[in-house]
């Protein structure tokens, strides 16, 4: 649920009298800020109380009274005793559930609270005053964990993370309040927002004061986005990578690369509404091994401006029964909930069974169901980047059009682009590339990878170190001609991928 749909939701059923709330989040300060609004708003003044074990009951007003009641069984006391109308939200109430006689207690406290009909369906107050005392109890927690006993009785909300319009105002505050001299157009803010998006407000305002000590006032969208990183390591099910490699660096792919610039629009917000664009699903790169997919995704994460995490599939892959399926649907929550970002699933094709049974088939079938019907329905702005290498084993469902916008299929490198490589990876090394002749270097690595022509270079380039000697274009030849590439080892299983990529008429990226 939204934040603004949260809160109003919060308003109705204060309003409609419910006695007992279960609010989900991992933020209790906005939830309080959120009561204390309601109580402004609403005509029957409530007062509103906070709890934890270790602060005890408190009285959230201009004056905080703090009340030494710790034990939650006199703390229900106080709030039966209670004679105002009143709004007490309990802090990690859920930690002393399996407490039976506890759970009674709070059931008891929920039905004293409850105004009742009568007969007549008029409001009564069963108590000795002559008026009804409106009184509410609101439990916080991470994560809904509902007895059987509270079941009827309950009410959950789950109070989702800042929207666009939310952290818009947050960046406004904090420049205001911080007097930063330092002024942000349309843009700037535009990609700040979506820095912020999947944090919680507190680790909003947390980071950008950090920026700004770092930043001579200025708030570093990438330094907000470094934030998520703590929130996918305390997790573990995906890695965290903020990319360092631009589309500029690699070499040839100009169709994907032209692919994917013309998807970035889309995030934007005004030009996405003004021309009616869906955000983008993402991309499925099959083909050569060693043509950079890995490299590439990476790249596309950096052109984007969001972070990258990485599911591998055969790490989640479990030996007990259904914790296979649950890792990966709280890799996805996790990528949802920290989008924008790129989700780079790594080897989907582990996820499919295959004929010869070498995949946990029943597992597998579950893990590969979760994520088609995902990638199908997904609303949050996850750009997917997944690779395939197995791929004569893609089913049809993986295929069609509504997973991915776009299957690419990329082949070993023409000769223009193994010039563009070496000259590439010469540059990245400290070499000046026209130093060398690329044309007759691209020549001779006919059937080569892009990982193959790498490896060239740095055996060359430790062989040159060795021997003292600057890197000459010999040192270059001599490393190619002792190398075997995949296309001569494997020539028969390469053709075999080419022509099925011909015959499915994936989109060459290359």
């Amino acid at each position: 649920m939204s934040y603004q749909a949260a809160k109003e939701e919060l308003k109705g059923v204060i309003s409609a009298g419910y006695p007992l709330l279960y609010v989900v989040t991992e933020d209790e300060r906005p939830v309080v800020e959120t009561f204390h609004w309601i109580a402004k708003q609403d005509s029957l003044q409530y007062d509103v109380f906070t709890w934890n074990y270790s602060s005890g009951l408190v009285l959230e007003a201009e004056t905080i009274h703090k009340e030494d009641i710790r034990n939650p069984f006199q703390m229900f006391k106080k709030i039966k005793e209670y004679p105002h109308n009143a709004i007490f939200v309990l802090h990690d109430l859920h930690i002393f559930f399996q407490n039976k006689e506890l759970l009674l207690e709070l059931k008891d406290t929920v039905l004293h609270i409850t105004v009742p009909m009568t007969k007549e369906f008029s409001w009564k107050r069963y108590s000795d005053v002559d008026h009804c005392i409106y009184k509410h109890i609101a439990i916080t927690a991470p994560k809904a964990e509902i007895p059987l006993e509270l079941n009827k009785l309950i009410h959950v909300v789950r109070f989702g993370l800042p929207g666009r319009n939310e952290i818009a105002e947050m960046i406004d505050i904090i420049m205001k309040k911080t007097n930063s001299r330092y002024r942000m157009d349309r843009e700037e803010k535009e990609r700040l927002i979506n820095a912020s998006l999947g944090l919680t407000e507190t680790e909003i305002f947390n980071a950008y004061i950090k920026s700004m000590l770092r930043n001579n006032g200025k708030i570093e969208p990438k330094t907000v986005a470094g934030e998520k990183r703590q929130i996918v390591e305390k997790q573990g099910l995906l890695e965290y990578y903020e990319p360092d490699v631009s589309l500029n660096e690699i070499g040839g792919l100009k169709p994907l690369i032209d692919w994917v610039k013309k998807r970035k629009i889309a995030y934007n917000e005004v030009i996405r509404k003004k021309y009616g664009l869906n955000l983008p699903k993402g991309l499925l790169m099959t083909g050569v091994q060693g043509c950079g997919k890995s490299y590439t995704a990476k790249a596309i994460a950096n052109f984007l401006e969001f972070p990258m995490l990485r599911l591998d599939i055969g790490a989640l892959m479990s030996k007990w029964l259904g914790e296979s399926e649950e890792n990966i649907r709280k890799a996805i929550q996790l990528a949802e909930n920290i989008s924008p970002c790129v989700l780079f699933i790594d080897e989907i094709d582990k996820a499919i069974p295959d004929p010869a049974g070498i995949n946990t088939h029943e597992v597998s079938k579950r893990i590969l169901s979760t994520l088609l019907t995902w990638l199908q329905e997904k609303k949050a702005p996850v750009f997917v980047v997944a690779t395939a290498n197995n791929i004569e084993h893609l089913p049809p469902e993986i295929m069609r059009k509504g997973r991915f916008d776009e299957i690419f299929f990329i082949d070993l490198p023409k000769k223009q682009e193994r010039k563009e490589i070496f000259a590439i990876h010469l540059k990245k090394k400290g070499y000046q590339p026209e130093k060398f002749n690329l044309d007759l270097l691209a020549e001779k690595t006919e059937g080569f990878s892009g990982s193959e022509i790498e490896a060239v270079i740095n055996e060359s380039i430790f062989q040159a170190a060795y021997d003292q000697r600057t890197l000459e274009m010999w040192y270059l030849l001599r490393e190619i001609d002792q190398t075997s590439p995949l296309s001569q080892t494997m020539g028969e299983k390469l053709k075999h991928i080419q022509e099925w990529a011909r015959k499915n008429k994936l989109r060459r990226a290359n």
